[in-house]
């Protein structure tokens, strides 16, 4: 990782900043600020933000417990974390094209692994959107069955449901 580059919690001046993350790299799924305050009120310790030294925000992570069968909705803020929880949401991950390359996506996954184990959870669950399934793929993940969801959770017909981790719950 370049020098300088580090994850901390994210904060409620940061809310804008990554909204504006989103914005860019997120296009095709945009949510609200909204999204990102909830996640943040429910789950503080699964929200982060990537800065430089000079405090800039570079990228985010949104992350918490939650259940295979219940993957967050595009662009509907969450009003409480689906229990009881039976894996833990890699909900959302963007870094700006500067940031990337860095080994911040690495470490994010890393502070999402720790933060399950700390949860005692042991399936890290996602939603794979676009053209990102090989980048998971080399992250440890694959696709439960087909990987595909309900066209009511809005993340389009190419994204679909993975999890890394040695027990995959069986209600899916």
């Amino acid at each position: 990782m370049a020098p300088g580059l580090r994850w901390r919690p994210m904060l409620p001046r940061d809310l804008a900043g990554v909204t504006a993350i989103a914005d860019q790299v997120h296009r095709a799924y945009p949510e609200d600020v909204a999204v990102f305050r909830a996640a943040r009120r429910l789950y503080p310790s699964g929200c982060k933000v990537a800065e430089r030294g000079d405090g800039t925000v570079l990228g985010y992570l949104v992350s918490h417990p939650g259940r295979l069968d219940r993957a967050p909705v595009i662009d509907q803020p969450m009003t409480r974390l689906a229990e009881p929880f039976d894996c833990y949401f890699l909900h959302d991950l963007a870094l700006l094209p500067e940031a990337r390359g860095q080994g911040l996506a690495a470490q994010a996954v890393d502070l999402v692994l720790a933060e399950a184990q700390h949860c005692g959870i042991a399936t890290i669950a996602l939603v794979a959107v676009g053209d990102a399934h090989g980048f998971w793929e080399g992250q440890g993940f694959r696709c439960v069955g087909d990987g595909l969801l309900p066209p009511d959770k809005n993340y389009g017909p190419e994204a679909r449901l993975m999890v890394r981790g040695s027990t995959v719950p069986d209600h899916t």
